[in-house]
């Protein structure tokens, strides 16, 4: 005999019994699902790094761009002290590299949800274009760092991706 749904139900009924259990198990199907949102997002987005890069570490986030006249590199870096940052240029790659160091005074924890990365890291960012060595400057925005690097030849156009519609051949 195929046992029904109801069969089902009270059988789990049966054995989840305590509010306790219920709201343990609840929290774990939760966090269970929040672990797999992120997972799929991270999956399935659709955002592509504007740059190569190979690190080693953590990965804080940036973003990396160009102006007409300089590449700029932005960065989270919440709790990163300047002096524990560093920025160098390495034949046509800018690297980035330093430590979050954690918090003192809390010895012993028992973490709910864990989140925040602390330790070393570095970034690799590959130059699309020659830049002036000199001009590598550091600017700390209250958590977020900008990288600075002027370009060798100022005033060429940033490379966008885009194609423009009057150089698209109709017969096609």
């Amino acid at each position: 005999m195929i046992p029904t749904a109801s069969d089902l139900k009270n059988s789990m009924q049966t054995k989840i019994t305590s509010e306790d259990t219920r709201q343990r198990l609840l929290k774990d199907f939760q966090s269970l699902s929040e672990e797999m949102e992120s997972l799929m997002r991270n999956f399935f987005s659709n955002k592509r790094r504007p740059a190569p890069y190979i690190g080693q570490g953590f990965l804080p986030p940036l973003d990396f761009f160009e102006t007409e006249t300089e590449l700029v590199c932005l960065m989270d870096l919440v709790g990163v002290a300047p002096q524990d940052l560093s920025a160098k240029l390495e034949g046509t790659a800018l690297v980035i590299n330093g430590i979050r160091r954690e918090l003192p005074g809390f010895q012993r924890r028992h973490y709910h949800k864990m989140e925040l990365e602390f330790g070393v890291f570095e970034r690799m960012l590959i130059l699309p274009e020659p830049v002036d060595a000199n001009s590598l400057r550091i600017e700390n925005l209250g958590g977020f760092y900008l990288i600075r690097l002027r370009k060798l030849h100022p005033g060429l156009k940033p490379a966008t991706g885009v194609i423009d519609s009057a150089d698209l051949d109709p017969r096609r």
